[in-house]
């Protein structure tokens, strides 16, 4: 696993605040290759791909962003000023990132295999107060989930289960998206003693909201998922 922020990001240019606001520019956000997988008061979250010799329009990131490249792909990052980075170098699957609002620039795939991932773009916002059990331990940190990335506005979690492991009852004290990079059966059981089931895929995508309460425990696979914790 490797991580990256804005300031070396594979493939990503910096361009000055002064030449990018001498026009407005489109969000990165529909393009194609990118589809929305859903969108809520928190984030959007985006399937990206970057298909070759498909050159995007210029584009200015409207805001932070995290994420995680589930593959690798050469890519072509162009700036304003028509100067351009090319990535050729494989990097680590998979591979987690922060990005700061305010890059603009224009990318275009130049080979196979593509590069995918999944974009979260995280919206202004300000949290309304919460008030979170406090005899309930919170989900992180806790045995199992290593930290890959502590930025401003998230930090993330790398969490392996191992088929049958149980996880006890906690609490998850920010809002959260989950990406599954393995998938498997989880059951979730409420404070209340009900219980849920579920069957993620590889790329599944859940949004967590902070105050959610429950024990979980593996009952097929060895799901492995990044926690994208958002801060306030």
């Amino acid at each position: 696993m490797r991580i990256i922020c804005s300031a070396v990001l594979a493939s990503v240019a910096w361009i000055g605040v002064g030449v990018a606001s001498a026009q407005e520019y489109p969000h990165a956000f529909p393009r194609e290759g990118a589809e929305q997988i859903f969108e809520n008061e928190r984030v959007i979250v985006w399937d990206a791909t970057w298909p070759d010799g498909v050159a995007q329009p210029y584009h200015r990131h409207r805001y932070d962003m995290t994420g995680v490249f589930f593959r690798w792909g050469p890519l072509r990052v162009t700036r304003l000023d028509g100067t351009f980075t090319v990535s050729e170098v494989p990097f680590e699957i998979p591979w987690v990132f922060f990005q700061a609002k305010g890059v603009t620039h224009k990318e275009e795939g130049i080979g196979t295999p593509e590069r995918h991932a999944i974009m979260i773009d995280m919206k202004d916002y300000a949290a309304p107060s919460r008030e979170l059990p406090a005899d309930i331990a919170p989900a992180f940190p806790r045995e199992g989930a290593e930290e890959e990335l502590d930025s401003p506005r998230v930090m993330v979690w790398d969490v392996s289960w191992s088929p049958g492991q149980d996880v006890p009852l906690h609490v998850h004290t920010r809002d959260t998206v989950a990406v599954f990079v393995d998938g498997g059966t989880i059951r979730q059981r409420e404070p209340d003693g009900s219980e849920d089931t579920t069957t993620y895929a590889s790329e599944d995508v859940v949004f967590i909201s902070a105050g959610t309460t429950h024990a979980s425990s593996v009952t097929s696979g060895s799901p492995r998922v990044m926690f994208y914790e958002l801060k306030d």
